[in-house]
């Protein structure tokens, strides 16, 4: 698995702050990640890399798009934390259970404690339930019914203020294009909310755990799942934001995913 360094950071002879270092690895530069667990010591997350045929350990805290870990909650609404490597100052994400936020979104929660975790992964603290409210209030054309992929991007962007989130469509012959496009997403440290079929579900990769897999937050808790197992899922329908006149209905409308920018 190939992670981009943050910052500098060194590449170190064994997993502790104070030991030699082998090669300073310069910024928003790609390593191979080579261990398969985070070795914490003191309170650091240590990776095992190979960087210029160099071999040693980094910080796992300056590796984009790295899952740190997810903890439980003794929160029946949040169970579940997700901590994303961002730096000296960590992306902590409560993880809702969507069932906990009231009768509707009991039935048709998923989209929006997906929007509740892209919302989170800029900063921002909105409920499902509160995501719920102000999309009916605030979207035109939105029935109150699920809120869909498409819809997400409009009401993350509209919390927020400015654009964070992007829609990008499904078609069926575009399975090369979304498995390039998650990738090199997640390799930059941003997230992505899929829909998926069967059922119609609404993920989110929140970034890559250590043995490479790709870490999806959903239903208050987290999996570990492959690209071949994203793919396979995906739903496809009708792509190019002329033919969302109706995103609020149906599956088709419903297709694709978006991608969320780290600040």
């Amino acid at each position: 698995m190939v992670l981009q360094t943050i910052s500098r950071i060194n590449l170190r002879q064994s997993a502790s702050k104070t030991a030699p270092v082998k090669y300073v690895v310069p910024a928003n530069t790609d390593v191979t990640i080579i261990g398969t667990k985070i070795i914490w010591k003191d309170n650091v997350p240590f990776v095992k890399a190979t960087y210029n045929r160099q071999q040693g350990f980094i910080n796992g805290r300056y590796l984009r798009g790295l899952v740190l870990k997810v903890k439980g909650r003794d929160n029946a609404k949040y169970p579940k934390l997700a901590v994303i490597a961002s730096g000296r100052a960590s992306r902590r994400i409560k993880i809702p259970q969507q069932t906990k936020f009231g009768a509707f979104c009991e039935k048709h929660g998923c989209s929006m404690a997906a929007a509740t975790i892209a919302l989170q992964f800029r900063g921002i603290l909105k409920s499902p339930a509160e995501v719920h409210q102000y999309a009916k209030k605030h979207l035109g054309g939105y029935t109150g019914s699920k809120l869909t992929i498409f819809g997400i991007e409009k009401a993350v962007n509209k919390i927020a203020g400015k654009k964070i989130a992007t829609w990008k469509g499904c078609p069926a012959d575009a399975n090369k294009r979304i498995r390039n496009d998650i990738q090199k997403a997640i390799h930059d440290g941003h997230i992505v909310l899929l829909e998926q079929k069967n059922p119609i579900h609404t993920n989110v990769i929140i970034g890559r755990s250590v043995d490479g897999k790709y870490v999806v937050a959903t239903n208050g808790t987290t999996k570990k799942v492959t690209m071949n197992w994203l793919i396979k899922m995906v739903l496809h329908g009708k792509a190019g934001r002329k033919n969302q006149a109706n995103w609020w209905k149906g599956t088709a409308h419903g297709a694709g995913y978006v991608i969320v920018k780290r600040a």
